[in-house]
């Protein structure tokens, strides 16, 4: 009974994902579903992504090319969005570990007001900066119709995992092991 109710949940998620994802190329504009769930994984084209915008802390310009050479994990979250203040302890541990191994990471703060967004980086005492995107344009470049959501980016770029949902500690370390074992770059 448990499989099955597993099973519906994840086609549920799926239908609307792919739905909200047809609306967003119809009307070239996003919104967004609370993804209340253990991160599921989705195929995604595995090619170079480049992401930019103004980081939250002081609004200077950043890129995803500055990364280049790391394994780079984006956070998409709000601090509206319950699944991302829970993901969130994990995440910052796992970037604490993997910072010594060629890991980076970058927040993508969408949807939300900066002083919410910085008072959230206050509160979990995140270790690695956010980008501020209340319009959520690198949303759209990233093909991330939920919250949370968690892109891997490999050493040159390329997209290598789409995890939708509340990520842990294994579910990203698995991937980053992967990832780390292959020299950092996709390898399917």
């Amino acid at each position: 009974m448990g499989l099955v109710l597993a099973a519906l949940v994840l086609v549920v998620l799926v239908v609307g994902v792919l739905r909200v994802q047809r609306r967003v190329e119809a009307t070239g504009t996003a919104s967004f579903t609370v993804a209340d769930q253990e991160a599921v994984e989705a195929d995604i084209p595995h090619r170079v992504v480049e992401v930019q915008g103004e980081l939250l802390a002081d609004g200077s310009s950043w890129s995803s090319t500055s990364a280049r050479g790391s394994v780079l994990v984006v956070n998409l979250w709000a601090s509206w969005c319950g699944p991302c203040r829970a993901e969130q302890p994990g995440l910052s541990t796992v970037a604490r570990t993997y910072r010594g191994r060629g890991v980076k990471f970058i927040g993508i703060n969408i949807r939300d007001n900066r002083a919410a967004a910085k008072a959230y980086v206050e509160e979990f005492n995140i270790p690695y900066p956010s980008l501020f995107d209340p319009a959520a344009l690198a949303a759209g470049t990233l093909q991330a119709f939920a919250l949370p959501t968690t892109i891997i980016l490999d050493r040159d770029g390329v997209n290598a995992y789409r995890l939708t949902g509340k990520t842990t500690v294994p579910i990203l370390s698995a991937r980053l092991d992967k990832l780390l074992g292959q020299g950092g770059r996709w390898a399917g």
